[in-house]
């Protein structure tokens, strides 16, 4: 699995396209004639014509320097995403470990405090890097065109909507969990789990979707 994973990681770098170099065969782009029409509705509140960003004149001063930009935080979304990864799969890990059935008797005291504690430090580091990650990628500028039509990284983008979605919660999950008692401890514990499994599964295989040719 270790190794796999390695593999997987590696490919990614070698092969994932987040920005075309073909965007910049012309650097005399203008702003409205290559904004593209559908662009995700995330981002029109900061790079549509009245978008924030605008109107704060936080813009580059030419089309051609927007995509310099996104190319440069899209590239770092991309480094950030696959080290969080990395430690997202060691964090799964090591809360299925001690999660398990009678795992304090077959951890020991010292590895199961250990892991649980690791597993702590490991969520919020995983959830700033997340953050950091999905920050570059929101407030990024828009990319010359989106396709109309389903893609695997328009796919990538649902799935963004819904480990998002589950890591904002995690953490609130996370101390409901550690300080609750009897029946609420079992309550929001399994929420954790589950929705662990939901943030993970749907990041994984968001990231695999980069790998794929649009």
């Amino acid at each position: 699995m270790n190794f796999f994973l390695i593999t997987v990681i590696i490919s990614s770098i070698l092969r994932a396209q987040f920005f075309d170099e073909r965007d910049f065969v012309q650097p005399n782009l203008t702003w409205k004639d290559s904004i593209p029409q559908n662009m995700p509705f995330i981002k029109k509140p900061f790079w549509s014509e009245d978008g924030l960003f605008r109107k704060l004149e936080w813009t580059p001063d030419s089309r051609y320097e927007e995509l310099i930009v996104r190319k440069d935080m899209m590239q770092w979304h991309q480094k950030i995403s696959l080290l969080n990864l990395g430690i997202m799969s060691y964090q799964y890990y090591l809360g299925n470990e001690i999660d398990q059935s009678g795992a304090y008797s077959i951890l020991g005291q010292d590895k199961y405090n250990h892991y649980k504690s690791m597993h702590k430090s490991l969520g919020y580091t995983s959830y700033a890097l997340y953050m950091t990650s999905a920050g570059l990628s929101l407030f990024s500028p828009p990319a010359l065109k989106y396709d109309r039509k389903m893609s695997s990284m328009k796919l990538h983008r649902y799935l963004a909507l819904i480990h998002f979605a589950g890591m904002s919660v995690q953490p609130w999950l996370g101390y409901q969990s550690a300080t609750a008692t009897g029946n609420d401890y079992n309550k929001y514990m399994n929420k954790h789990r589950k929705v662990g499994e939901i943030v993970y599964i749907s990041y994984f295989l968001s990231f695999l979707l980069t790998l794929m040719e649009s």
